[in-house]
């Protein structure tokens, strides 16, 4: 109820002027109607990937004055709208103003998320269950506004506003005493931020500085979800059940951002154009938890049975940014053009973190009684990355029909890691000094001639140093494009496209090759029939070894997919009568097998150049190929919309 409230709060106005647009030859364009939904099968997977609900729709709205000078406070205004009542997704902008005075630009957004895939972190599913225990309901919301005074002028102040909202409930699970437990978990997160600034044009020079200051507070509750004592994994340890009777955790953390940015452009005669731009930022944030937990569980840290567990955990963190680059865009000659720059960007984050655990009633595995036990752990860490980075690119018109552009760039980075050794838990590695170069060497060709073209782009990467183990040290990126139009109504193209990647340093183990293909064809023979075809494939084969946490060995996690896709559409313009249908289907083999059939339908009716009808029909058919837990993923989806459309 309160999302149709609110939009029709968003409508009402737009229809009550609608007399005065319609006198005034000002346009209006409203889509407002009811969709419905039939879904068969898994509802819970059909929400976590579409979720287009049921319900009274405002599918879009436009409206607006564009000029209106008559009136002494507002000379321009112009609202839209789109995806309102029943979401998933939500948007409204407003842009108003008068000349030489001020103008305002806002929005509203609103998405909603939803996750709930039985087949994904669900440790049950062997045993054919397909309750998962990772899962979460959540909404998005977020406004920003920006108002600029003075526009035109040589000097015009800036003020803004963002606000954002992610809050909602979750499940998710929780490893303490040698099992896992599921939680019951709520979220509730917001972000703010005030900014104010001033930009200008001065002759041939022209920027804006900028400075704001954000707030980011966030608060997770966490407890124990109904019947979930007994664990995910059943049996003993040393012939003691292991349960949980209670658990809550509250956890807050709150971060304060202010940051600065500027921009300069300069114009040095006709052919060289300079800009400097500079961003800082430096956040603070504390964080705090508090938790309290009974049952009956065993620590193989402290050697000990135990029942009850308190922890208070509280930690600070400053985290530092900046950026400084200056570029210089140069026009050598007519089809002849060079821009290079040069970048500096430092980050810097600095954490204390305190945790006291106090485990009560313990024993010992012989069943001694030891009383309470006090753990703490105290750490201090340090990071600091600086970065240097030097581009330049050069685009040049061959004679006929080529061009090319080739490019370089190198960045090289320079990491500190001072690692306080009380967290360490395994030793070797955490710390040190390292630097790492990568240098970027890209061009292109382009072949243009009468509606025909071939293009190839090639980037190769290679790096003297990995720091982290999914860094690269060599990377290839190879793809060709070409498209033949010999005339309006037909038009054929495809491209295809191969990265490689790899680290075969000792430790690293790192090779991956993703491989895309893609083609497509439009026809329109008639200018009241265009149909359109497609065909894809994509090709991955991951691989980099890992370490088991629980027993430090060594094992491989492989990713390798195989998708095939393909898509059709039709359009048929018989106005005042229009329908528009597409196909597509896409098939996955490999880590993650499915299948997935999408059909769209749309009818549109127009009964005068005011008011006109539409339907729409979609389908979603979506098929999980792993039989290993049944058909319990699978579901078939039907959405049904009848929609009054009023365009004066």
């Amino acid at each position: 109820m309160r999302t149709n409230r609110f939009l029709l709060a968003t409508l009402l106005p737009a229809l009550l002027v609608s007399g005065a647009a319609i006198a005034q030859d000002v346009p209006l364009d409203v889509e407002l109607g009811y969709r419905w939904s039939d879904v068969t099968g898994n509802d819970e997977m059909f929400k976590s990937q579409v979720n287009e609900r049921e319900g009274l729709q405002l599918r879009s709205l436009s409206y607006g004055l564009g000029d209106i000078r008559g009136t002494n406070a507002i000379d321009h205004f112009r609202i839209d709208a789109a995806d309102f009542g029943i979401g998933p997704n939500g948007l409204f902008r407003l842009e108003a103003g008068r000349t030489g005075y001020w103008k305002l630009n806002a929005s509203y957004r609103m998405t909603d998320f939803y996750s709930n895939l039985p087949t994904i972190a669900n440790p049950f599913l062997e045993k054919g269950s397909l309750d998962s225990q990772h899962s979460y309901d959540r909404t998005r919301t977020s406004v920003d506004v920006d108002l600029e005074l003075l526009p035109g002028k040589a000097v015009r102040p800036l003020v803004g506003f963002s606000y954002s909202r992610y809050a909602g409930p979750g499940l998710t699970t929780y490893h303490v005493g040698q099992d896992e437990f599921g939680l019951d978990q709520d979220l509730k997160e917001k972000d703010t931020e005030y900014r104010v600034g001033l930009a200008f044009d001065a002759g041939p020079f022209s920027g804006q500085v900028v400075q704001g200051w954000r707030s980011f507070k966030g608060e997770e509750t966490l407890k124990l979800s109904p019947g979930a004592g007994a664990g995910n994994n059943p049996g003993t340890i040393l012939g003691v059940p292991i349960t949980l009777t209670s658990l809550t955790r509250t956890s807050t953390t709150d971060i304060d951002t202010p940051a600065t940015s500027a921009v300069v452009t300069g114009k040095l005669g006709k052919a060289v154009r300079l800009t400097g731009t500079y961003v800082r930022a430096k956040a603070d944030g504390e964080d705090e938890s508090s938790e309290n937990l009974a049952g009956n569980l065993v620590s193989f840290d402290i050697l000990r049975y135990f029942k009850t567990l308190a922890e208070q955990t509280s930690g600070t963190s400053e985290a530092l940014y900046w950026r400084g680059s200056i570029r210089a865009d140069i026009h050598v000659s007519n089809g002849f053009d060079v821009t290079a720059g040069y970048t500096r960007r430092s980050r810097e984050l600095d954490g204390y973190g305190l945790v006291n655990d106090l485990y009560g009633s313990t024993t010992t595995f012989s069943g001694f009684n030891t009383g309470d036990v006090t753990t703490i752990l105290q750490s201090q860490t340090r990071m600091e990355r600086e970065e240097d980075i030097f581009d330049v690119r050069a685009s040049l018109k061959l004679a006929g029909p080529f061009s090319l552009r080739v490019g370089y760039a190198e960045n090289q980075a320079d990491i500190t890691v001072l690692n306080d050794p009380s967290e360490v838990v395994v030793p070797g590695g955490q710390g040190g000094v390292y630097d790492r170069k990568v240098r970027t060497l890209d061009g292109g060709l382009l072949f243009k001639l009468s509606g025909f073209s071939l293009g190839v782009d090639y980037v190769n990467q290679d790096a003297d140093n990995a720091v982290m183990r999914t860094d690269f040290l060599d990377r290839e990126r190879i793809r060709l494009r070409g498209a033949w139009e010999p005339a309006k109504w037909f038009r054929i193209g495809a491209t295809a496209e191969e990265i490689d990647t790899e680290n075969d340093g000792a430790g690293y183990g790192l090779d991956g090759k993703v491989k895309t293909y893609a083609g497509d064809l439009e026809l329109g023979p008639w200018s009241w029939l265009r149909v359109r075809f497609g065909m894809g494939r994509f090709e991955a084969d991951n691989s980099i070894p890992y370490r088991v946490p629980q027993t430090f060995q060594t094992a491989t996690s492989i990713y390798t997919e195989t998708g095939d896709s393909m898509e059709g559409g039709i359009t048929l313009n018989l106005k005042p009568f229009t329908v528009e249908a597409l196909l597509r289907h896409f098939e996955n083999e490999g880590s993650f097998p499915y299948e997935l059939d999408r059909a769209r339908v749309r009818a549109d009716l127009e009964f005068s150049k005011l008011v006109g009808i539409a339907a729409e029909w979609d389908l979603d058919d979506y098929t999980e190929k792993n039989r290993s837990y049944g058909s319990g993923a699978d579901y078939r989806a039907s959405r049904y919309g009848l929609y009054l459309r009023i365009h004066p």
